[in-house]
């Protein structure tokens, strides 16, 4: 029992995590070429770390049991590279000698692992350029000063002494603003200066490449200082009618100290304000910072003036904007306006009110007017309600001559302006049966009774009648105590337009001689009623 109780407990006592040694990656120098940097992995265990760094260095070429010629212990990370790897440096190393020294790394964790990597890499210990007070004046240039001056020295470094010499007659490649600009040279204490009229702002640094080696300053950031800007109308507000134009116009200025100024050169566009789709019109300011934009609208509308996405202009604030505000009358138009007068005098109208611009549901009351000579006297005969843009017809008393038209009044409450059509004239030749008689009077009842005329026209325009032969007349009879009439017969009027036709007397009753069926261009016509007794 008691050998079985100790071997289950040696099974579930947990395996003791095994601590990893330090990588030694790499070692040399970076921006101080006599300084060593030694790149390390460490050990996975939370909270294990490096804690001791040794670095010796011998002659490059000399064996690795060589003694070194210094050792270095003063190391402080440098970078982060990750939770279990980084980056150490040195202080500048002292050495009585230039050349290149092998470096041997010995590296040890908190957890007491420890790797020695020899030949990890090679310092370089020799003259070394270096730029010393690399400038950007200003680093906040304005639109109205877009000129920056980079400058700087350019001295050569003994690592040995640590002093500075200057480099003259030096080419220094200066990059301003994402561009590689003509190199400068350095005067014969190593100084350079270079001015250039920027473009949009970034940046500038220094890169030297040359006999000693290669040498290169930070980035400065160049940061326009964006000038505030107005955009002001001539006129923000517009009242027009639909289909015409209007021009909005205005000037760009930008603000230095207390005083506004013209910007050209600079593309604004105008369009509907908080709209999903777009449909801008494009404008660019001239050299007096004026700007002109032309539309036509066709309903009320509220435009925007502001600066295009693109290009991008860094000297100025894009921010600025303005309203226009555009309020459209509606105009209106009659369309397929038809009238015909049949011949009882009945005219018969159609047409449909066309509207341009805003929309409008509400219903609109058309005015049908007559005048006898078509330019004076028009009094509205009938009034129809219709809607826009929707074909009307309706019938009403007409006039044997005349002149008819629409008329629209229009409406100030929603700023629909009226309209009337052009004129028609419609007219018929009168008729009429002159000296209609029916005899003799009274009459026996088996005798005969002539009815007989003259069938007449009058000419739209004309007062005189004249004879209108070889037309169909009718002759329609009422006998005493009824209502209906009754087609005797139908005759044809002579060249004189004269008629007669006799009838055997029966009862008595009321003749009359009509013309009922005339063409297009003639109303119907009678004669006089005429009673006959018969006995």
């Amino acid at each position: 029992m008691t050998a079985g109780a100790v071997l289950v407990s040696a099974l579930a006592i947990p395996g003791t995590a095994h601590a990893e040694a330090p990588v030694v990656k790499a070692a040399g120098s970076s921006g101080d070429w006599a300084a060593i940097e030694v790149r390390l992995r460490h050990g996975s265990a939370i909270g294990e770390d490096i804690t001791k760094i040794t670095a010796t260095l011998r002659p490059a070429g000399s064996g690795e049991s060589d003694a070194p010629v210094a050792t270095v212990t003063d190391f402080k990370q440098a970078n982060w590279i990750s939770p279990w790897e980084g980056v150490w440096s040195s202080q500048p190393v002292h050495l009585d000698t230039l050349g290149d020294y092998t470096i041997d790394v010995e590296a040890t964790t908190s957890a007491g692992e420890t790797t020695v990597r020899k030949d990890a890499g090679t310092l370089r210990y020799r003259k070394q350029p270096v730029f010393q007070d690399f400038a950007v004046t200003p680093t906040t240039p304005t639109i109205e000063d877009k000129t920056v001056t980079v400058s700087g020295d350019l001295v050569v470094r003994d690592p040995i002494t640590r002093l500075t010499e200057p480099l003259p007659g030096a080419s220094v490649s200066l990059w301003i603003e994402r561009q590689i600009e003509t190199p400068a040279t350095t005067d014969d204490k190593g100084h350079f200066s270079f001015s250039h009229e920027l473009t949009e702002g970034g940046g500038a640094y220094a890169t030297y490449r040359g006999d000693l080696g290669y040498a290169s300053t930070f980035w400065v950031d160049i940061t326009p200082t964006a000038a505030p800007t107005r955009i002001t109308l001539d006129k923000s507000s517009f009242h027009l009618t639909a289909g015409d134009k209007i021009t909005v116009s205005g000037t760009l200025q930008y603000q230095s100290g207390s005083e506004w100024k013209p910007l050209s050169g600079i593309p604004l566009e105008m369009d509907y304000k908080n709209s999903s789709t777009s449909h801008p019109i494009e404008a660019t300011t001239g050299a007096d910072g004026r700007f002109s934009f032309a539309a036509s609208p066709y309903q009320k509308t509220v435009y925007e003036v502001a600066f295009r996405p693109y290009p991008y202009n860094a000297w100025i604030q894009r921010t600025a904007t303005v309203d226009v505000d555009v309020a459209v009358t509606a105009t209106t138009k009659f369309r397929g306006f038809t009238a015909s007068l049949d011949k009882y005098a009945e005219l018969s109208v159609s047409g449909t009110l066309g509207i341009v611009g805003e929309d409008h549901s509400e219903r609109v009351s058309v005015a049908i007017q007559y005048s006898p000579n078509g330019r004076t006297g028009w009094t509205t005969e009938k009034t129809v309600k219709t809607d826009f843009d929707s074909q009307f017809h309706t019938t009403l008393p007409g006039y044997t001559d005349g002149y008819w038209r629409l008329k629209y009044a229009g409406s100030t409450t929603y700023d629909v302006v009226g309209t009337t059509s052009g004129a028609l004239r419609k007219n018929r030749a009168l008729t009429r049966i002159r000296n209609a008689d029916a005899s003799p009077e009274p009459v026996r009842k088996g005798r005969t009774i002539t009815v007989k005329g003259v069938l007449q026209e009058r000419q739209a325009g004309s007062s005189t009648w004249k004879a209108y032969g070889s037309r169909k007349v009718q002759i329609l009879f009422r006998p005493t105590g009824k209502k209906t009439w009754y087609l005797m017969t139908t005759v044809t009027s002579k060249s004189n337009g004269s008629f007669s036709k006799g009838f055997t007397a029966r009862q008595d009753g009321t003749w009359v001689p009509v013309f009922l069926y005339p063409d297009r261009g003639h109303f119907v016509g009678s004669g006089k009623e005429d009673y006959v007794d018969v006995r």
